[in-house]
């Protein structure tokens, strides 16, 4: 039940850790009330959980961009918890324990996922980073931080000119570990529209896409 729980929490903070933003041509939803919903499913298809976002405000702060939004995991029972992710000179940040949403509280969250930059090229890699959850004494450590593709992508929420973020993930929870390969696909004005993950043999265990994006 606690690995099923921390594998919850780490979906859902690795896509919003995926979605960057900037003023001119956002890789991130910037128009307040709109809902962005999410299904993941395992290796056989089955769905394993959902959760939507809710975009919520864009405001400046000195010379960064903030976007507040509320993440909704429909099998928590929790009110939404506020999130942000922001742009300042040209790169994006994201807070990883608010990204988590209704599970973030308590978690006692810290460090940070990749700080991706608003304008990527394909080859392009990132600095090596890490998050960590004190509370359910787990690390995840990202490696091999790198833009792959830039691709049309179909999902049931539309066809999207998307750029491929790949990377590995090492996970720890006290005595398990694992090992994980990630493909990562997100556009502009939108934001994460699918992600892939696959164990260190190559094999797919999940595959997250965005279902439907509601306007106001």
């Amino acid at each position: 039940m606690i690995m099923k729980k921390v594998a919850t929490i780490l979906t859902v903070l690795f896509t919003a850790c995926g979605t960057a933003f900037s003023q001119n041509g956002t890789w991130f939803c910037s128009e307040p009330g709109t809902v962005l919903s999410y299904v993941s499913s395992d290796a056989s298809g089955a769905q394993t959980n959902s959760f939507q976002y809710i975009i919520k405000d864009v405001k400046k702060d000195g010379n960064a961009t903030v976007i507040s939004y509320d993440t909704v995991i429909p099998t928590v029972n929790a009110a939404p918890t506020g999130c942000t992710v922001r742009t300042e000179d040209g790169m994006f940040y994201t807070d990883a324990s608010a990204s988590m949403g209704q599970m973030g509280s308590n978690l006692q969250v810290s460090g940070n996922a990749p700080i991706l930059p608003e304008n990527p090229a394909v080859g392009q890699t990132l600095e090596d980073c890490s998050v960590s959850i004190a509370s359910l004494a787990t690390t995840v450590s990202y490696s091999k931080i790198s833009f792959t593709r830039h691709e049309q992508i179909t999902t049931p929420a539309g066809t999207f000119d998307a750029w491929c973020l790949e990377f590995t993930t090492n996970s720890k929870m006290a005595f398990v570990k694992a090992v994980n390969t990630n493909e990562q696909w997100f556009a502009k004005g939108v934001g994460v529209v699918r992600y892939v993950i696959k164990d260190k043999k190559g094999n797919v265990q999940s595959v997250q896409e965005l279902v439907k994006i509601e306007k106001p």
